[in-house]
C-alpha cells in the first residue's frame, strides 16, 4: 500500500487550497493510499469518515507568520524521516517533497505586480519584509528542490512565471486547471430563473440592471479601485455592481465609489454565507484580479451559467472562450476594464446563454481533475 503524506499548514480554516488538500487525500485513499495530512492547529474539528486518511497536528501555529514556515517545514521533514512516505505531496511552500501543487502561484510574481501600484517605501518593504523574504527563500527551495518529481500548476500563467524565476526542467511541469463542483452545483443552477427577480429585490437590487458581480477579500489585490474607476467610463448606465468580501479598509471604498459619482450604482454586501445567491441573480461576474494563479470563482461561476470578464492576470481565464468570457487584457487600465465590461453587457443572463457557459466547464468537474493529479503521482 502506498504511503502518502500532504503537507497542507492550518487545514482547519476554510478556503480553495483546504478544499483541494481535503479532495485530494479522498483521491489518494480511493486509489488504496493511506494517507496522512500533515497540518498545523487545531484538528479536532474536523471529521473525517474514511479510515485510510488521518490528520496529524504538528504543533501550534506561531504568532510570527514566518516562523510559522520554518517551523511547519522543520517539524514536516523530521516526521517525514521518521515515517518514510513513498509520496510527499506539497500544497504549501515546504523544502521537502516529491510532488507540489503551486496553488499559490509564484509569490515573486505576486510582488511584481504589487509594484505596479503601491508607493516607494512600500515597494522597499518587500526587500525587507521577513515574511516576504522567507516565502521566497522556501518558493526558490520548492521549485528547485532536485527530488521534486512533478511540479502542478493551476495555469499555464504561474507555469510560465515558475520558468521565468527558477530553475526546473520544463518537462517537471504539468498544468491541471482547478476543478469545480459541477454535480453539485447543478440544484442552484437549475433555480436560477424561478430565484432571480426574488433575491434581487431581496438585496435591494434593480431587477432592469445588468448585474455585474465582484467576489474577493482583499479589494486593491483583487483590483476593485480599478473596476469601480472602469465603471464611470461606460456608454450605458443600467447596470450594478455588488461588492461581496472582505476588506478592512472598505470604509475606503465606499468613499471612493461616492466620490466616483457610483453611489447608487455599487453596493457592498461585505462577508456573505449565502454566495450561492448572488450567482443565481449576476449577469456577469469580474475579477480583475492584479494577480491570481487560478481563481477559484472563475469556475464556479462557469459552473452556473454566469458570462466571466477575467484580467489576464487571473490564470483562470485560460479556460474561458468568446461565448463564455471576455479577458482584461491590462487590469491596472480603466480603460481596458471598461472595454471588456462593455462586451459584457451584451450577454445578459439567458436560459439559453447560461446552459451553453455551464455546460462549457464540464469537463472541469472536480473528480475529474483530481483524478489527474493523483494518477500523474501515483505514476511518477
Amino acid at each position: 500500500m502506498n504511503k502518502v503524506a500532504i503537507l497542507k499548514s492550518g487545514i482547519a480554516k476554510t478556503g480553495g487550497l483546504e478544499k483541494y488538500t481535503f479532495k485530494l487525500a479522498q483521491g489518494f485513499a480511493q486509489k488504496g493510499s493511506e494517507v496522512t495530512i500533515l497540518t498545523t492547529g487545531p484538528t479536532d474539528q474536523i471529521n473525517l469518515s474514511d479510515p485510510r486518511i488521518h490528520i496529524k497536528s504538528l504543533g501550534p501555529i506561531p504568532k510570527w507568520s514566518f516562523w510559522h514556515l520554518r517551523q511547519f517545514d522543520q517539524h514536516a521533514r523530521q516526521w517525514i524521516a521518521e515515517n518514510k512516505p513513498g509520496i510527499i505531496f506539497g500544497m504549501d511552500r515546504n523544502t521537502q517533497q516529491t510532488h507540489y501543487r503551486a496553488g499559490n502561484g509564484v509569490h515573486a510574481e505576486y510582488l511584481a505586480k504589487r509594484a505596479q501600484q503601491e508607493s516607494f517605501l512600500k515597494r522597499l518593504s518587500f526587500f525587507i519584509n521577513p515574511l516576504h523574504r522567507a516565502i521566497l527563500s522556501y518558493e526558490k527551495a520548492t521549485y528547485e528542490n532536485p527530488d521534486l518529481k512533478v511540479l502542478f500548476t493551476n495555469s499555464n500563467m504561474v507555469k510560465a512565471e515558475v520558468l521565468n524565476y527558477y530553475r526546473i526542467a520544463p518537462e517537471k511541469i504539468q498544468v491541471v486547471h482547478n476543478g469545480v463542483e459541477w454535480s453539485q452545483l447543478a440544484s442552484v443552477y437549475n433555480n436560477w430563473e424561478e430565484e432571480q427577480v426574488a433575491i434581487m429585490r431581496e438585496l435591494g437590487l434593480d431587477p432592469s440592471a445588468f448585474q455585474f458581480l465582484f467576489i474577493g477579500n482583499g479589494y486593491a489585490r483583487k483590483g476593485l479601485p480599478q473596476l469601480m474607476e472602469g465603471l464611470t467610463k461606460l456608454k450605458w448606465n443600467n447596470f450594478q455592481l455588488s461588492v461581496v468580501g472582505y476588506d478592512k479598509n472598505s470604509a475606503h471604498y465606499k468613499h471612493l465609489a461616492e466620490a466616483l459619482k457610483l453611489g447608487d450604482k455599487v453596493k457592498f454586501f461585505g462577508l456573505r454565507k449565502d454566495i450561492y445567491q448572488f450567482y443565481q441573480m449576476a449577469d456577469a461576474l469580474v475579477i480583475p484580479s492584479l494577480y491570481d494563479p487560478f481563481a477559484n470563482v472563475t469556475v464556479e461561476a462557469l459552473a452556473l451559467g454566469i458570462f466571466v470578464v477575467s484580467s489576464t492576470t487571473n490564470g483562470g481565464h485560460e479556460v474561458l472562450t468568446a461565448e463564455t468570457g471576455v479577458k482584461i487584457e491590462n487590469p491596472f487600465d480603466p480603460d481596458s476594464i471598461a472595454h471588456a465590461l462593455q462586451v459584457a453587457l451584451s450577454h445578459p443572463k439567458t436560459p439559453t446563454r447560461a446552459r451553453q457557459i455551464r455546460d462549457s466547464v464540464k469537463y472541469l468537474d472536480f473528480t475529474h481533475q483530481i483524478d489527474k493529479l493523483v494518477t500523474a503521482a501515483l505514476n511518477t
